[in-house]
């Protein structure tokens, strides 16, 4: 009870506690994760891992807490926290709820099936984000790339200023012409350009785009367009 009074004073007072305010949602997996680990550990979730069984099949809690919410009760609920949660397990002692989690959830999975578990699990409570930024991509990468297509880059010229495709082609859906749409292909892509006899629609993509951006702006600007095409 006091705690609830404590709460509703602080709020009468414009001031909102730290657990009650909203959190920053993420826009990227955390650095290691990838998708494939998300689905693995969905496996190992629901099988051998036999965390549905206290975490319920949709992990909002059952004999183990939510794990659906932002809500955490042993841990920050960063990936690597989870990791360890999930290693270490909770004594009855330290548990909020006074039942504990033995290590590993009590089975015998491996540390891989750990960070994949944990990887799931931390996706649970930051829905809609799906995809890690490639390796060496940030997202002030992105944000330059994307000041550089629309400026100096000239790519908005022949690809729109939405990507959606103008002379050039679309950036934004999963199809691509001319590379794989990987982020290094797609770096080789602007520094080399295409050919008018190579092209699809034989209109030639001049070497970064008839520009003279440097190689770090060709390098952001593949960060924007691979992007584009990641976007859930």
């Amino acid at each position: 009870m006091k705690h609830w009074i404590a709460v509703a004073l602080l709020l009468q007072a414009g001031i909102v506690p730290l657990a009650a305010q909203k959190p920053e949602v993420p826009d990227s997996l955390p650095p290691g994760v990838t998708a494939a680990m998300v689905e693995r550990g969905n496996v190992v979730f629901h099988g051998p891992g036999l965390c549905a069984e206290c975490h319920g099949a949709h992990a909002e809690g059952l004999l183990g807490p939510n794990l659906t919410d932002p809500e955490w009760w042993h841990v920050k609920g960063s990936y690597l926290a989870i990791v360890n949660q999930v290693l270490s397990g909770v004594s009855s002692e330290e548990s909020v709820s006074g039942i504990a989690m033995p290590p590993r959830g009590g089975s015998g999975i491996s540390d891989a099936e750990v960070q994949a578990v944990a990887a799931y699990v931390w996706s649970l409570s930051h829905p809609g984000v799906h995809d890690s930024l490639p390796a060496g991509v940030s997202r002030e990468m992105v944000s330059q790339g994307r000041s550089i297509f629309e400026g100096k880059g000239l790519c908005s010229t022949c690809h729109g200023t939405d990507a959606k495709g103008n002379v050039g082609p679309d950036l934004t859906d999963e199809k691509w012409l001319h590379a794989k749409g990987s982020y290094l292909a797609i770096v080789q892509q602007v520094l080399t350009g295409v050919p008018a006899e190579k092209a699809v629609n034989g209109v030639e993509m001049p070497p970064r785009g008839g520009s003279s951006i440097s190689n770090a702006d060709v390098h952001a600007v593949a960060a924007y367009v691979w992007v584009l095409s990641h976007r859930k």
